[in-house]
Formats: structure tokens, sequence, C-alpha cells
């Protein structure tokens, strides 16, 4: 029997079975800025970036609702112009604009809000399809073992433009993976699925078996996205459209519509408290009790009202 107490976070959330559907964090506006130094546990705060430039940015965090800044990395010290981007992840208009600087400071010139109210951002948007691989060490080890060596497997992907980045949340399902502007989470990414993981994405699809969660989405509605999917193997990631949440008395309810079907989907989840006990990070001792969440029904809207129509 392995003993609790030798195993990573991710070991043990591996081994205890826990969910990695609806773990991811809720993200509709990223703010990447390229940052070759070291990364200390409180990577953007604790970096050398000039205290003025981390006031500027910081500013875009209370002008953007749900949003997040970044440290992004490449493989190597930066050389020439440092990258920053700004990623808006809807649901189905993501977009990416690139900004390349010359210092930090360059960032003070840049009025982000002011840029997307009038339109101007546009002027900045590129094509690239971006996948940030949590390598960040210093918050935890699993990141930094199982994060290092799928980010080198990725360089090697074409079509795909890969970033080592900080914390991402949820080191315990290391190594993980945001793919960008779309914000699609993916946990326990390893060389046996990232090619899995890379094509479905290229191609437009989800892939479930890695998948956390759309970070346009609440937790419950990511868990029932999930579900559905799964149920009706509908895979393209604007497939399903959301369309309204609401808690019940024992259970939450969430509708998707369906991309070419007239049917709304109701999904119901229940949620099970403290259904898996687990460290969720290695420097911690303590373990907790982390909610799991389990399905419980689809309602066929249209097929439903027919019946009643037909009764």
């Amino acid at each position: 029997m392995t003993d609790e107490k030798t195993l990573t976070c991710s070991q043990m959330s591996s081994q205890s079975g826990e969910h990695l559907y609806g773990t991811a964090l809720e993200v509709k506006n990223w703010f990447l800025l390229e940052y070759s130094g070291v990364w200390k546990r409180d990577a953007f705060p604790e970096s050398a970036v000039p205290e003025e430039v981390k006031e500027h940015l910081g500013g875009f965090l209370s002008s953007f609702e749900e949003s997040r800044i970044q440290l992004i990395g490449g493989p190597g010290p930066s050389k020439g112009n440092l990258a920053f981007y700004y990623a808006h992840s809807s649901e189905f208009s993501p977009k990416l604009y690139r900004f390349e600087i010359e210092t930090y400071e360059d960032l003070l010139l840049i009025d982000l809000p002011e840029l997307v109210s009038t339109g101007e951002i546009e002027k900045f948007s590129c094509e690239e399809r971006l996948a940030l691989v949590c390598t960040h060490g210093a918050h935890d080890g699993c990141c930094a073992v199982a994060g290092s060596g799928v980010y080198k497997e990725l360089l090697k992907k074409e079509g795909i433009s890969a970033w080592r980045t900080s914390h991402v949340g949820g080191h315990r399902f290391a190594a993980n993976m945001i793919m960008l502007p779309e914000g699609i989470y993916y946990g326990r990414v390893n060389g046996g699925n990232l090619d899995d993981v890379v094509s479905s994405h290229l191609r437009g699809e989800i892939f479930l078996d890695c998948f956390r969660g759309r970070s346009c989405y609440s937790q419950t509605s990511q868990v029932s996205d999930y579900f559905l999917r799964k149920e009706i193997e509908k895979l393209g990631i604007y497939d399903i459209r959301w369309q309204f949440e609401k808690d019940q008395e024992d259970y939450t309810s969430v509708e998707f519509g369906v991309e070419g079907d007239t049917t709304v989907y109701g999904i119901n989840t229940v949620v099970m408290n403290h259904g898996a006990r687990l460290r969720t990070s290695c420097d911690s001792p303590e373990v907790k009790g982390i909610p799991q969440f389990f399905f419980y029904g689809i309602i066929h809207y249209e097929q439903w009202r027919e019946e009643k129509e037909d009764s």
C-alpha cells in the first residue's frame, strides 16, 4: 500500500480519482507578459518589473471583469523585443492581441481599456494559437516536473505557439495547459496524451479525457458542459451554447443549446461535498475534502414539450 505522505499532490489527486472537469478558473480577460527573470512564488507581484508598471497592469484587473495576469516565458532568455498579449476568452468570439515592447516601461503607453472601448485594439489582433504550460516550480514542484517535460515536447508541435507560464490554478492536476484565446483548461497532460490534446485543438475540438473546463463558464456550467458533450458526443469547441444556470433545492440545472439542433438540453448535476480527500499542494501536509460533481440527468426540453402536447 502506498504511503500517502510520500505522494506528490498530483499523484494523490490522480490516484484518488479526483475529477478534472469543473476545475478551470473563471477568467475572461488574460494579460500575458513575457518575463525571463526568476519566477518567485507570487510570480508577478515579486518580479523585477518596475513598480509603476505593476500598478499600471494592476489597473487593467479593475477595468476588465474576471481578469488575470500571467508571466510567460520561452525556452531561454528573451532576445529582442518582449511580448505582451491580451486575450479575451468569450464563449463564441475569443480574440488575441499582441503588443511588441522594448522595455517594461513601454507598457505605460498602452491604454488597454481605451483601445478596447474605441475598437482601436483590432490593430493589434493576431492569429496565433497559444498553448500555455504551467512550469511554476516555486509555487509547486509538480508543475516544475510535469510541466517542463510537456513544454519541451510542445515546442516540437506545429500550429501552436508554446509558452511557459506562471501558476494557473490546480497544480495537483499537473501538467496543466491552457489554450488561448479560447480559454480551454487541460490537466494531467503528459507525453502519452499531448498529441491528442494538440491535434484535437487544431481541429477545433475538445479532448475530454484531459478537459478541466472553459474559463468563460462558472464551475457548475463547466461540469454540465463536460457531461453534455460526453452524453451527446459533441466535441466542437463552439458546438455548445450556454443559456441558463439555476440552483435548485437538491441540484443545479444548466441549460445549453447545441449548434444545428433545436433541442434545449437541461443538465442537472449534484455536488457531493468532500467527495475526495487529498492534499491540494505539495507544500501543505493538510488533507482537505474536495467537492466532486456528479451527473444527475439530462432533460431534452423539445422532446418533453412534444410528449406533453401528445398526452
